[in-house]
């Protein structure tokens, strides 16, 4: 008996060892994690592109991806060609419904399907704000969140250690977006260059952007600001979570103050770092914060 309970531990062991190991080689990557059997929501539902645009579309998700990236709120793959990121949405701990939930007791069950499905519809909510009044300054191509049968398409996806997946591009939510470099370091590696004026123009930008994003309503509760890169010349925001609609940030009072607060660990960065770049960027943000209310 002891020997038996001995040989039964060891085997946990050694299987949870396999399963922790195979976890952090593949960045927690399954395909049941972004798999949903979602209900059609009115409240996702996104203008249907033309045909010539479906065409676009059909073209850029015709290629493998390749995985990228594993983050909060989604997994990301880099196009064949390293234009494009396409984000699958972990969609495992957002479900309404978890066959889990059946061993829990009935009022818990129904508090924690409700945090379920809030959190989804604040995600998606987020990403059709993006969509719908800021797609170019998020880079975003497509977004897809109800289930479809228009794009006919299987995607090729390849993992962290290179095992092949498929699926059906109709019946997943995702997000196409262009693929951008790192905000802080693109502006540190054109600086070292000595590209200066490239750099000039990116962190123009970063700063255009913040203005840009008050100017239609939207709040960005991303408290890290890490999110921001560049596609080519032009900044854009890569987290396209974390958005609500906020009218009073339209005024130019509010304005200030969301760029003063959201410019303090970038100013600091390009102070420390870029000491060059400094006087350009405060010009820049004195463009704006000198303006009369």
């Amino acid at each position: 008996m002891r020997r038996w309970i001995i040989q039964g531990l060891l085997f946990v062991i050694g299987f949870t060892a396999v399963e922790r190991f195979c976890h952090k080689q593949t960045h927690g990557f399954r395909l049941q994690k972004i798999q949903a059997d979602l209900p059609y929501n009115s409240d996702w539902e996104t203008l249907l592109p033309g045909d010539h645009e479906i065409r676009i579309i059909q073209s850029i998700l015709s290629q493998p991806y390749y995985f990228l990236a594993s983050g909060g709120e989604s997994y990301a793959f880099v196009s064949d060609d390293g234009k494009y990121v396409l984000k699958f949405f972990k969609l495992h701990h957002m479900r309404p419904k978890n066959l889990s939930d059946a061993f829990l007791p009935t009022y818990f069950r129904e508090k924690v399907q409700k945090q379920r499905i809030k959190k989804l519809s604040t995600l998606f909510s987020s990403c059709l704000l993006a969509y719908e009044r800021f797609r170019e300054k998020t880079g975003l191509v497509y977004l897809h969140l109800n289930n479809t049968d228009n794009l006919h398409l299987d995607c090729k996806l390849f993992d962290a250690i290179g095992a092949k997946h498929s699926l059906n591009f109709d019946q997943i939510p995702f997000a196409l977006q262009e693929r951008a470099s790192m905000a802080y370091p693109t502006l540190s590696a054109l600086t070292e260059a000595r590209e200066l004026e490239a750099a000039k123009k990116r962190l123009g930008s970063l700063v255009d952007l913040i203005v840009a994003r008050c100017a239609v309503g939207l709040s960005d509760h991303d408290a890290r600001k890490r999110n921001f890169g560049f596609v080519g010349e032009k900044a854009v925001e890569i987290d396209i979570g974390s958005f609500t609609i906020d009218e009073m940030l339209k005024t130019p009072l509010e304005t200030k103050k969301v760029l003063m607060h959201e410019t303090l660990k970038l100013r600091r960065y390009i102070k420390k770092r870029h000491p060059e770049l400094i006087d350009f960027l405060d010009k820049k943000l004195n463009s704006y914060l000198s303006e009369k209310t």
